[in-house]
């Protein structure tokens, strides 16, 4: 900037002196120092440019380094609330928002402001009334930039809001596109995405117009303060109380100075864009952590795995408990089955062991220790899972495996694989422990994927195995094979089983009824069937064999 504003006095020299012919030998110097001038002013463009992008490129690097990494941190509560997608555009297109920001718009802010602040200053030193005349327009500039900036940062808000409602349609979508085919809803999927698509076009063409009527307003001031500069600077010339020079070198300033003026309205409309994206981003790292690792945590002492829950409420929507009160006692080394009807709290009781959850009242220990006096770390070391639905990573079949064991070599990998019952189809598949399964693990059979989530579970060892309907997505021959591999698993461990299987609830040692949140009734088999209305009852309903019902039914 200090080189483009060095050029319009050098014009005026050569206007002056040279073409008046007080100094004809001064043309030829002055036009390499113009060309001098130029070459530095380039050369410090391009620094600038390659500045600017570190700078902008490196804080956004940073940003969404710190998000994902604050991600990680959060609870299961916060994801239970926030979609995907809307995660997925703050930490994309919002924080690119405020990268453009940062790597354009505020350099211009800054580069502007100094433009501003030296040319007044020389401006009133070639001809204050004239300058007086030029800056006449400044505090209309200034009122017509706040009212734009009023109008346009909750539009702006709200298009952020509207694009992150595509992004999570589109990634709804995709991700559920197995079940979108399979109920022939593609048309009407589409239509669904097309009506937010539209919401999301028309809320920024809001948007547009009242950036292209405030820009082009900011854009017509200065335009007007230059004709009536030209006027009057026309008129002081013809008199003689500016030099021809000295007019130019005026008009080429002020023309320097219009530039700022004129981009107000595109730095405003890309500071508000960058304030709503950063409001979006910043919501995201303002969000405490729901369970906070302990001040003073204390190690997890030795044990086989001790389980207890004494007077646990809890709750996913307050004044909802799930669970009200409840007392259950799991010795090291039992293997349990918990039933009951759906939503009475079964599953709720495996997430509070890990600590995915913390209870509203009440305490959950493992080996005699809060779980919350233990790090997260070593508490979720301590107990493995083994879902309905496993989730495997785009990735070897190997690093699958080992996700919870990074540094299990090979030979403890194959080992739990031979447990769980995948070595054999593992060996088959067309790379063997190397093959990359596909996102989510969807190019492996629902009884494969099963098998090696069981196997990542086995490879940590944990104190604590649940099992929540493990074998759900298993065939009848394979449920067998597995059961077998638990059978052996399970020797010695405290294991958790949640099931609607009597081949898999035989595997437990004692059968554990949940109802409305707390114990209704444990023992064995043929006790509860006994003294138990609601066991019978669940027992009779869903957990015979299809062969045993159809038996029944004749």
């Amino acid at each position: 900037m200090a080189c483009t504003i060095t050029l319009p006095y050098l014009t005026r020299r050569v206007i002056d002196d040279v073409l008046n012919g007080q100094q004809e030998d001064a043309l030829l110097p002055l036009v390499l120092i113009v060309v001098v001038v130029g070459v530095i002013r380039a050369i410090f463009a391009v620094m600038r440019r390659i500045l600017a992008g570190h700078v902008s490129l490196g804080v956004e690097f940073d940003l969404r380094d710190r998000v994902f990494a604050h991600l990680q941190q959060l609870s299961f509560g916060y994801f239970d609330r926030m979609p995907v997608g809307q995660l997925m555009s703050r930490a994309t297109s919002d924080l690119q928002t405020v990268r453009f920001f940062l790597g354009y718009g505020l350099i211009f802010l800054f580069m502007h402001a100094f433009t501003l602040v030296f040319i007044t200053v020389v401006l009133l030193l070639i001809n204050v009334p004239l300058t007086v005349l030029a800056l006449l327009m400044g505090p209309a500039l200034v009122l017509v930039a706040a009212r734009a900036s009023k109008r346009s940062h909750p539009v702006l808000v709200d298009v952020q809001q509207k694009v992150a409602d595509v992004t999570q349609m589109a990634e709804e979508s995709i991700a559920g596109i197995r079940v979108v085919k399979a109920f022939g809803q593609e048309t009407a999927q589409d239509e669904r995405f097309g009506a937010r698509a539209e919401q999301a076009f028309s809320r920024s063409m809001d948007a547009a117009r009242l950036q292209s009527f405030y820009q082009g307003l900011m854009g017509f001031l200065p335009v007007l303060g230059i004709s009536v500069v030209i006027a009057a600077g026309g008129v002081m010339t013809i008199n003689g109380a500016l030099t021809l020079g000295e007019f130019v070198q005026f008009y080429l300033y002020l023309a320097i100075l219009t530039f700022p003026f004129r981009s107000i309205g595109n730095l405003i409309g890309s500071a508000q864009r960058a304030a709503a994206s950063g409001q979006r981003v910043f919501e995201i790292l303002d969000t405490e952590p729901q369970l906070a690792q302990p001040t003073h945590p204390v190690p997890l002492p030795p044990g086989g795995g001790h389980v207890q829950l004494e007077g646990v409420t809890f709750g996913y929507e307050p004044g909802s408990p799930v669970l009200r009160d409840l007392q259950l006692d799991i010795p090291a080394g039992r293997t349990v089955a918990l039933i009951g009807p759906t939503g009475s709290g079964k599953s709720t009781i495996t997430q509070l062991i890990p600590r995915f959850y913390d209870p509203q009242a009440g305490r959950v220990l493992l080996d005699g220790v809060d779980v919350r006096d233990v790090r997260l770390e070593d508490i979720r070391g301590a107990v493995g899972m083994v879902t309905q639905d496993p989730f495997l990573f785009s990735d070897t079949v190997r690093a699958n495996i080992a996700f919870g064991q990074p540094d299990a070599s090979d030979d403890d990998i194959a080992r739990a694989a031979r447990m769980a019952q995948a070595d054999t189809f593992i060996r088959a598949l067309p790379e063997g422990y190397d093959t990359v399964v596909g996102e989510r693990g969807f190019t492996l059979s629902g009884g494969q994927r099963q098998r090696i989530a069981i196997a990542r579970a086995i490879l940590v060892d944990p104190r604590v195995l649940v099992l929540d309907e493990a074998t759900a997505s298993v065939d009848a021959s394979t449920e067998r094979e597995i059961s077998r591999a638990l059978a052996t698993v399970m020797t010695g461990r405290t294991t958790i089983i949640i099931a609607h299987r009597l081949s898999t609830i035989s595997l437990a040692d004692e059968i554990v009824l949940i109802d409305d949140g707390h114990v209704a009734a444990r023992g064995e088999h043929d006790t509860l069937y006994a003294t138990s209305a609601l066991y019978r009852d669940i027992h009779d309903q869903g957990l015979a064999r299809p062969d045993e019902l159809v038996a029944r039914d004749a």
